[in-house]
């Protein structure tokens, strides 16, 4: 590919004369060009062959090399498409995004996210509207659609960081193909393809912006890569959040102090750029605003930007944090560290090699490098931190990675690859053991966590992929010649797909009673739909609303739960296991229905039921109908289909905006008292809300379901009881973290 031309004539002659533009290097044809061939400046010379013989492997990479996205995206397809909907969806960012996602859908409310009734701050709409586009296609529902949201995200940041090689590292095909390869036998980031966040996408749109950045900055003038790129900046940041504007605008300025231009930061285009961005921003923070959610906003900008960045309340890590969980994130090929040319790194004509990069010679590496000294800057600066946070670096790592691993000499290839069959060696052994647990005596079983006990009972699938992993491993070591490093990256590619869908097939789902709320969620939905009140009480807030299929009241003090004792007969309550049984003053009807492991902690559910009255066979009459506040939003009743709330479910009503600063009016008690019976008529019962709450609803062939029976009016809660779906702003996540 070819750099485009400058687009406007003036500009050019002008930034001919001036010492800041960016210089065509020695050589470059006309056209803009740094090669006969046409590729861009910033090219990389093609890695050295050094008279090693091509083998079979070797001659099938060149082959495959030829047209290097229609093999790339038939390999990741055969690594997640198997797996869509192989099993349920897990704690804890894929169901609470579940039950957000659902939500949209019920309520038709796409411009603010909500999480179990109430405002979520913590991500921004378009990658819910991303899964709405997904939706639509035929066939996909359910949890599927999260698994296929993050398989396209996945594959969006594969064919992204093609483009970065070709584009921006002016790599050849055979290198941007290995730029390729890497990212799919990454485990990581095979793994993060196969549960359900927005980190992929968000990866992806700043990828493409770094590629639009460093096309525009390099010519005097390029409205037309430039604009481009501050608008995908933009969506970037309503994808996740403010890193994606800082991660392309910081490689951006480091480009350009680098080649010694900081005036081309203040030219026309950067400027037009930089205000589509903001008008892009603010017209979101505008409709949220004006929408009636301003303490949504203010919680946005004071909690979720600023205390992140500053005295993060969740996921805190020291400094060094990123520089010791990121060797193991970019396994396998954190191995090939100690076998590259580290002697000719320092030496005089690596340093002037490096300094002609300012003069635009190999430019592209260098925005490459500088993107990644810039981003993982950034990380380290913020007080959160988390491994996947650095999955935007991932094919900057790639473009590098590829382009050392081609670089290896004869011993150093060698050395590599045996290094890293051993490590498959291991892993085979490791996993070979795990499938003898099965056997294990009861004396060695009691000697482990029974949270462990659960994790080693259900890795079903543990000794077909201890004989895959052998296998590779042999084929790597014996059969494969390891000096020739494409052939080894082509035997990788095939263990990790051959590896991965098993994985997701078999041990995934059976990792289910422990990873994921489904059961616990799915019994207090069936008590639910029988009338009982649903209580969590210190518990991460959406744990169990996308599959109890009703919002959950959360609690966080032990005087509210009091309360709501007092205020509820019929009351089904979700705590932990080591808190419910330090409970000193729980009433003696609470009687424990369930109890599970999810992740790393124990949860109980219990039920405490209330008298009952008999219910008289008349007919029924119309229920009433609560007041809404003059300012609330409506709510759409007619909604059928699987969306559709069971007859008996409980008066949960969804939260309306307030008085247009973000505080919502005095409300009732979410659960309507019930009106005694009149004589000759039937009892009122409460009222099903007008809008149905999101989650799946019973199957067909679930266990029949009796009838409410209607409770003696209850005493008026007292102030915080009851209010399932206050809107206003959520509590910081220590409130009700586990």
């Amino acid at each position: 590919m070819t750099d485009p031309k400058t687009e406007t004539a003036a500009p050019q002659s002008k930034a001919a004369a001036s010492p800041e533009t960016p210089q065509t290097p020695p050589g470059a044809a006309a056209n803009g060009t740094g090669s006969a061939g046409g590729k861009p400046a910033g090219s990389c010379p093609p890695p050295q062959a050094g008279g090693r013989p091509r083998g079979i492997l070797t001659r099938l990479y060149d082959l495959l090399a030829l047209f290097p996205l229609l093999p790339l995206t038939l390999i990741y397809a055969a690594q997640t498409a198997f797996t869509l909907d192989a099993r349920s969806l897990w704690f804890s960012d894929e169901i609470r995004h579940g039950n957000v996602y659902e939500t949209m859908l019920a309520t038709g409310q796409w411009l603010v996210p909500h999480l179990n009734g109430i405002p979520y701050p913590d991500k921004p709409p378009v990658y819910f509207w991303f899964l709405g586009l997904l939706d639509a296609i035929p066939g996909v529902d359910g949890p599927m659609v999260f698994q296929l949201g993050a398989a396209v995200s996945g594959l969006l940041v594969l064919w992204a960081t093609y483009a970065l090689a070709r584009l921006v590292a002016g790599c050849d095909k055979r290198e941007s193909f290995a730029a390729g390869l890497v990212l799919l036998c990454g485990m990581y980031f095979l793994g993060v393809t196969h549960y359900a966040r927005m980190d992929l996408l968000f990866a992806a749109v700043i990828t493409l912006a770094h590629i639009c950045m460093y096309r525009g900055l390099r010519l005097p003038l390029a409205f037309r890569w430039i604009l481009p790129a501050f608008a995908l900046a933009a969506v970037a940041t309503l994808v996740k959040g403010p890193f994606g504007m800082a991660f392309p605008l910081l490689a951006g300025v480091a480009y350009g102090l680098w080649r010694g231009m900081p005036r081309r930061l203040n030219r026309m285009d950067v400027a037009i750029g930089g205000g589509i961005m903001l008008a892009t921003l603010l017209a979101w923070v505008g409709a949220v605003w004006f929408e009636g959610y301003a303490d949504l906003i203010r919680n946005i900008l004071r909690h979720q930007i600023v205390d992140r960045a500053t005295a993060a309340w969740h996921h805190e890590q020291p400094w060094w944090h990123y520089l010791a969980t990121f060797p193991a994130a970019w396994l396998p090929f954190t191995l090939m560290l100690p076998f590259l040319p580290w002697g000719r790194a320092f030496t005089p004509a690596s340093m002037r090699a490096v300094l002609a990069t300012r003069k635009g010679q190999g430019d592209g590496m260098a925005y490459v490098w500088l993107a990644l000294a810039t981003s993982f800057a950034l990380l380290t600066a913020v007080s959160i931190k988390i491994v996947i946070y650095l999955l935007p670096l991932f094919p900057l790592l790639a473009v590098v990675t590829a382009r050392a691993l081609l670089r290896l000499n004869g011993f150093g290839s060698r050395m590599y690859f045996g290094l890293t069959a051993l490590l498959l060696l291991v892993l085979a052994l490791g996993l070979g053991a795990l499938s003898l647990w099965q056997w294990a005596p009861d004396m060695a079983r009691v000697r482990f966590q029974p949270q462990v006990l659960a994790l080693l009972d259900i890795a079903r699938g543990a000794p077909v992929l201890a004989g895959i992993t052998l296998v590779f491993a042999v084929l790597l070591w014996k059969a494969v010649d390891r000096s020739r490093p494409e052939g080894g990256l082509l035997t990788l590619a095939a263990f990790v797909t051959a590896l991965i869908v098993p994985a997701a097939l078999f041990t995934a789902p059976s990792l289910d009673p422990v990873m994921s709320p489904r059961a616990q969620a799915e019994l207090m939905g069936e008590y639910i739909r029988k009338g009982y009140h649903p209580v969590s009480y210190k518990v991460y807030s959406g744990t169990y609303t996308y599959y109890a299929g009703s919002n959950i009241e959360e609690l966080s003090d032990e005087d509210s739960l009091r309360a709501a004792m007092a205020v509820f007969p019929q009351l089904v309550v979700a705590m932990r296991a080591d808190r419910f049984a330090e409970w000193a003053d729980k009433p003696a009807d609470l009687r424990e229905v369930h109890r599970q492991w999810i992740v790393d902690r124990e949860y109980v559910l219990a039920e405490r039921s209330g008298p009952v009255q008999p219910v008289q066979p008349v007919q029924p009459v119309q229920p009433i109908q609560p007041t809404l506040p003059d300012d609330a939003a409506t709510p759409d009743p007619a909604v059928t289909g699987d969306q559709a709330p069971a007859p008996d479910a409980p008066a949960l009503p969804q939260p309306a905006p307030g008085d247009g600063n973000g505080t919502a009016p005095a409300a009732p008690a979410t659960q309507q008292p019930v009106q005694p019976a009149q004589p000759g008529q039937p009892p009122a019962t409460p009222e099903a809300p007008a809008v149905p709450l999101p989650g799946p609803q019973p199957r067909d062939n679930a266990p029949a379901t009796p009838q409410p029976m209607p409770v003696p009016t209850p005493p008026p809660p007292p102030p915080g009881v009851g209010a399932t779906d206050t809107p206003g702003t959520p509590a910081p996540a220590t409130a009700q973290a586990q």
